[in-house]
């Protein structure tokens, strides 16, 4: 057991911790804490058993951290010192579960008797929760949950044929002595985007639904095993204990499923598919079957929807991608300048030429990634994130197994040429922005040098036309015009203050001072020196009259 001590006196926390031989009785002392602030950190650094906590202290007192330990971990026993018989202290203190009062000055016999009391508490405690008992109980509890990530894992491949033996046992599952194993898999076919029902944001929904209806259904018999597997699809495990032939036995398994998929449609009001693997004639094969069902669902994106389909082996083909140098560059294009109308019709145009014509899952896929790598190439030639301008569309680059159908595909194509070009816009009106603001910028900041559009375009690397077109739009007026005001209102404030005109000419960027008064006088109609000497200037003279 360990123990911490909270004590703002020095002198009364050193006796506790030094002259009570607490490593006789079994008791370690972790922690010394000066004030209730300290006392907190180190509780929730610690986490010690048995907490000593005097009642007043600096920063945070002693009924605080009780409140704090209690809410953290329960299971901490609490005693309490104190300098003030006042019941309402005590109160408190049994409310938040504080095992023992003690009153100061306590003798070091009442310190050491009331942690030991509190030790032996805390043992009796554990001894109950862990008791043979309990543990049986908790661990039929959890059995479940453990019986479902061994058949996770057996479909993975993670285990050899000893393994499989070893936890089967531990786990009490019976899956020796069969004729061969089938798996099926199955999954909710895509849904739309926006819909009365359910929408694709209800996916996992389904699949669990669709979980608990296997489950129901009289697939959960003797020779048929149900759990979802690490994405969420239902993964139904026959046996074939009946010693029924290979084809019989897949016949069979296909019936159970073609009824569960009627099942579905009939109560969930959607449909789903399912795919079949051949049968492993031993547990450690299994996994061969879930990777052919799997294999076999993904063929949904050829046959359609709603529907079983079982595993079989097809010659490797090779496909053609829809390459198309005219076409891609239309798409380019339409995307770089944020037109989705043009870009879907370019995306089309590829379709058909590619997707339109598969002739295997295999070959859709292909295509799927061609159609990555171009939208991708697109945008990162244009120097943006990918997150960025594909927004949530992203997440199928990771999974592009995801899209299951050609229907889904072709959803997902459009969704992302809309998607980057609504970021384009955004992306224009925020860089039109910021381009004027660092013109802006640049302009306060190089007032005393020679300011010219080229030379602002340059350190903004930005095309100088570009540039001009932008600031006449933003602000009104030409850059030129911008910086002449800007310097002529800055060299007749710094002349109205006192400034020398050789000094108000250096301010605003002219070496040659000549030239500043014929530049001042053209825009304010009246001289520096005139500024300076303080004479009325005449009503009829306005800024750029000469």
């Amino acid at each position: 057991m360990n123990l911490m001590i909270a004590e703002d006196e020095i002198r009364l926390r050193t006796n506790i911790a030094n002259y009570i031989p607490w490593d006789e009785h079994g008791i370690e002392v972790i922690a010394l804490a000066e004030n209730g602030r300290e006392a907190i950190r180190l509780f929730d650094q610690l986490r010690p058993d048995i907490a000593l906590l005097d009642i007043q202290m600096p920063e945070v007192d002693g009924i605080t951290v009780a409140k704090h330990i209690a809410a953290k971990q329960p299971q901490t026993k609490m005693i309490i010192l104190s300098g003030h018989d006042d019941f309402s202290f005590a109160q408190q203190a049994i409310q938040l579960g504080v095992v023992k009062y003690l009153l100061k000055p306590a003798s070091e016999a009442e310190l050491l008797e009331a942690v030991l009391e509190a030790r032996d508490s805390l043992r009796e405690e554990r001894a109950l929760h862990y008791s043979q008992a309990e543990l049986q109980s908790r661990w039929e509890e959890h059995l479940p949950r453990l019986r479902e990530l061994f058949f996770q894992s057996l479909v993975s491949g993670k285990y050899d044929r000893m393994e499989i033996q070893r936890k089967s046992k531990e786990l009490g599952i019976a899956i020796e002595g069969a004729d061969g194993f089938a798996v099926v898999v199955l999954d909710p076919d895509p849904l739309p985007d926006t819909g009365e029902s359910f929408t694709a944001k209800d996916t996992a929904l389904l699949q669990f639904a669709l979980k608990k209806l296997a489950e129901e259904h009289q697939l959960q018999a003797e020779g048929c095993v149900v759990f979802p597997d690490l994405e969420g699809r239902t993964v139904l495990l026959f046996e074939n204990k009946g010693g029924a032939a290979g084809d019989a036995f897949l016949g069979e398994v296909q019936q159970h499923a073609s009824r569960l998929l009627g099942c579905v449609e009939e109560v969930l009001k959607v449909t789903a598919s399912a795919g079949i693997g051949l049968v492993s004639g031993e547990p450690e094969l299994i996994s061969r079957s879930y990777e052919q069902a799997c294999r076999a669902l993904r063929e949904r994106v050829l046959y359609g929807l709603d529907i079983v389909i079982p595993f079989r082996e097809e010659a490797s083909s090779e496909a053609s991608m829809p390459y198309d140098a005219l076409i891609e560059k239309r798409l380019m294009h339409a995307l770089e300048a944020g037109n989705a109308d043009l870009a879907k019709k370019a995306i089309d145009e590829l379709i058909v030429r590619g997707i339109g014509s598969a002739g295997s899952v295999d070959e859709v896929f292909e295509y799927v990634l061609y159609f990555f790598s171009l939208l991708v190439r697109t945008i990162q030639g244009q120097g943006w994130q990918v997150r960025e301008a594909l927004g949530e569309y992203a997440d199928m680059l990771r999974q592009p197994d995801r899209l299951t159908t050609k229907e889904h595909i072709v959803r997902w194509l459009h969704g992302s040429v809309e998607r980057i070009s609504a970021y384009v816009k955004m992306r224009n009106a925020t860089h039109c922005h910021e381009a004027v603001r660092g013109m802006l910028a640049l302009v306060e900041e190089n007032m005393d040098e020679d300011i010219s559009l080229h030379t602002i375009a340059e350190k903004l690397y930005v095309n100088s036309s570009y540039l001009s077109r932008l600031f006449k739009q933003q602000i009104g007026q030409s850059f030129s015009d911008y910086v002449l005001e800007r310097k002529m209102k800055l060299a007749m404030k710094g002349l109205a203050d006192g400034m020398k005109v050789v000094e108000a000419a250096r301010l605003t960027g002219y070496r040659d001072v000549s030239y500043f008064i014929k530049v001042f006088r053209k825009y304010w109609g009246y001289t520096p020196g005139e500024v300076k000497q303080g004479q009325e200037i005449p009503a009829g003279r306005q800024a750029g009259q000469g």
